[in-house]
């Protein structure tokens, strides 16, 4: 596999509380010329990459050292949000369509094949995991999924989570179900838990981005920052920053900024290229993230006093 690199060494000089963020370097992983890919998201050891293509379809794994590329599934759907394990196995999405009506159910590949774990439903929300835990609604049932016996419980009366159904937020405390709505009616997306479990970032269609804790109590306004998604200690979110002309992107760069909004840094200054949905590395100091042409770029960072 034929891999270009180009460096781009920068200190971003405006601070927080004395932190300033180091770009070590930029590497183009998967460039144009190959397929494109898009999505990326680190396997939970960091070691390899999981891919997928247009609309979610099928699901690949690149291994970082081997810089095999190889194809788990071929199956819609397969690319929204896959999960990995510590024992190396992925769970992913499989979505069919009959007469217009869209099923999903849940497969687990390891070393033995791809096995079903959840059968088909017509509605199947975003996973919250929590060690080889899994959160999610199977229709309308908050559902629990231990990814690494495949076994289901059919109620949460000993967690407490938010998961996102259809464009709400739902609360499950003690066994009970509520409606989480921090800044009014409306449509809510790209909701996240923060790794300690305290926080939300979501954003309001029309409206912008903001954290909140679990009873809805909006703590920051992040304005446009759209895809936001948590960095592993909790302290910072990395998101993109797009721009369209009503019927395509015209610009997008990705940014990191404190969970409390007070600071952000721009991470990518690019006109020339359209980056898009970051994802954090697990040791927090790497971000990949997609081109809207399919290429695939990686920047490493350190934060500094």
């Amino acid at each position: 596999m034929k891999i270009k690199y180009f460096a781009l060494i920068l200190i971003l000089a405006t601070s927080l509380l004395g932190k300033n963020i180091v770009i070590k370097n930029t590497e183009l992983l998967l460039s144009e010329g190959k397929t494109p890919f898009y999505f990326p998201v680190y396997t939970i050891d960091g070691q390899s990459i999981l891919l997928t293509q247009n609309a979610y379809t099928g699901l690949w794994i690149l291994d970082r050292s081997s810089e095999d590329l190889r194809q788990i599934t071929k199956s819609q759907g397969a690319g929204f949000e896959p999960r990995s394990l510590l024992d190396g196995s992925i769970i992913y999405r499989q979505d069919e369509y009959e007469q217009g009506r869209k099923f999903t159910s849940l497969y687990k590949a390891d070393t033995t094949g791809n096995h079903l774990i959840a059968d088909r439903a017509r509605f199947v929300s975003p996973a919250n995991m929590v060690d080889h835990r899994m959160y999610y609604l199977i229709d309308e049932t908050p559902t629990i999924l231990n990814a690494s016996s495949g076994t289901l419980e059919n109620n949460l009366k000993n967690y407490t989570t938010i998961l996102n159904d259809k464009l709400s937020l739902k609360h499950y405390k003690a066994g009970v179900q509520s409606i989480l709505a921090p800044h009014g009616q409306g449509n809510y997306i790209w909701s996240e838990l923060s790794p300690t479990g305290d926080m939300l970032v979501f954003t309001k269609t029309g409206q912008g981005t903001y954290v909140c804790d679990l009873d809805g109590k909006i703590s920051a306004d992040l304005g446009v920052a759209h895809a936001a998604r948590w960095s592993p200690d909790g302290q910072y979110l990395a998101y993109m920053k797009d721009l369209d002309d009503g019927s395509q992107y015209t610009e997008s760069e990705i940014w990191i900024v404190s969970y409390d909004g007070s600071q952000s840094w721009k991470i990518t200054d690019t006109p020339h290229i359209i980056e898009m949905y970051p994802q954090w590395s697990p040791d927090g100091q790497r971000l990949i993230y997609h081109s809207l042409r399919g290429e695939i770029f990686e920047t490493s960072f350190e934060i500094v006093e």
